[in-house]
């Protein structure tokens, strides 16, 4: 029940796009309270908070590099940890991805973070997505963990 309950707001506030992008957070946040018929809680600030993990990219990378993927994960440039709950985050790739019809690139990227992250590489937590986004913070791809 807990994951269908919190993975279902979690892909809810995904699933907003530029509606929820900058505090996916408070829309995760919203819907736990709706689902658990509690006082609605308005935040009075950014509820989502996003971290930079640079040693967490290096085990990816150093991972990716084994698995002949070392070009493919020459294109990122940051890792970050988006917060969503106390438990609960998404991964954000920025890489130097252009947005463009539909870029493999990022939809490969984003399939092997997944399959590395599959192997307990994460944190702690529940990883819940992982969005690749291009080299001016556009979402290119958005694939569930």
């Amino acid at each position: 029940m807990r994951e269908t309950v919190w993975g279902g707001c979690t892909r809810r506030a995904l699933q907003a796009g530029s509606a929820a992008e900058m505090d996916r957070g408070s829309w995760v946040r919203g819907c736990l309270n709706g689902v658990a018929n509690a006082p609605e809680q308005l935040p009075t600030g950014s509820v989502t908070t996003r971290t930079t993990d640079a040693e967490m990219l290096e085990r990816f990378r150093a991972w990716a590099r084994t698995k002949g993927e070392a070009e493919q994960v020459d294109h990122v440039r940051m890792l970050a940890i988006v917060q969503l709950t106390e438990q609960d985050y998404d991964v954000e790739l920025s890489t130097d991805y252009s947005a463009g019809s539909g870029n493999p690139g990022s939809e490969s990227l984003a399939l092997s973070f997944v399959e590395w992250l599959d192997g307990d590489h994460g944190r702690e937590g529940t990883a819940r997505n992982i969005l690749v986004l291009g080299a001016v913070g556009e979402r290119l791809t958005a694939q569930r963990i």
